[in-house]
């Protein structure tokens, strides 16, 4: 429970990364391929992004907010995410099966990756690095995958997440709406 219960979602970075942070990743995606995988198809991917594809992202997402909110908060955006320090794309690939049909593959690969982020996450977290997850529509753009560098035929964005050091103290705990009672059942 240590490293469990303390994480938060950081949404303030310190500018710079840490020193230890590519061998902290490395390891972190060790675990994350360590999630449990039906079938062992092993469906995640990884995209580390530098400068380049980091700046295309934000430049994107400023284009994505200014058509739905204005130039103004278009820029804002930009500005905000350029000031994220690191930038990990979490993709998996595609199937040929239906994800709506709740016992395909499909389904149970995106679960898979889904438990493979929360893994990282952790990870990162028990190193001293904190994470945010965002699933924003920059994400599902069809010119995301090519700022990325991934081919949108052959897999999909599960998330983003940005990662460093939290900048000043963590968030506390959000206050949980039911406890384990209100969601757990013991079914004779």
């Amino acid at each position: 429970h240590k490293n469990i219960l303390p994480r938060r979602t950081i949404n303030e970075f310190e500018p710079t990364l840490p020193d230890n942070w590519e061998r902290a990743l490395e390891k972190s995606i060790n675990a994350a391929i360590y999630a449990p995988n039906h079938k062992r198809t092993e469906p995640w991917r990884f995209y580390l992004l530098g400068p380049k594809s980091i700046e295309k992202v934000c430049q994107l997402n400023a284009e994505v907010v200014a058509s739905k909110k204005g130039e103004e908060a278009g820029q804002k955006k930009l500005k905000r995410w350029l000031q994220m320090p690191g930038w990990l794309v979490v993709t998996c690939v595609k199937g040929d099966d239906d994800f709506n049909d709740p016992t395909s593959l499909a389904r149970e690969d995106y679960a898979a990756c889904c438990c493979a982020v929360q893994n990282l996450c952790l990870s990162l977290h028990s190193q001293g690095i904190g994470t945010k997850w965002t699933t924003g529509p920059v994400n599902f753009d069809p010119k995301f995958a090519e700022a990325v560098g991934f081919e949108p035929e052959k897999e999909y964005t599960v998330g983003t997440l940005w990662f460093g050091s939290a900048a000043g103290s963590s968030p506390s705990a959000p206050i949980k709406r039911l406890a384990v009672e209100g969601t757990f059942t013991k079914v004779e």
